[in-house]
């Protein structure tokens, strides 16, 4: 299985968005769960300060909005 995935500013994720008629729902940074930090310190760590997932609902803008 291949991922792709590309690391660019927030920003520029919503530009794109809504360039392409979208708008923003929600947004969802997960964040690691506390026992990581236990067994995983040095990515637990990572993980809270630089987001790893990013989940977004987005919805087709309607005219006039």
């Amino acid at each position: 299985m291949t991922h792709r995935y590309w690391h660019q500013p927030l920003q520029a994720w919503l530009d794109e968005f809504t360039a392409a008629g979208l708008t923003l729902d929600r947004l969802v940074e997960h964040q690691p769960v506390p026992s990581m930090a236990h067994h995983h310190p040095a990515e637990h760590e990572k993980l809270t300060r630089q987001s790893g997932f990013m989940a977004v609902r987005l919805r087709k803008r309607h005219p006039g909005i």
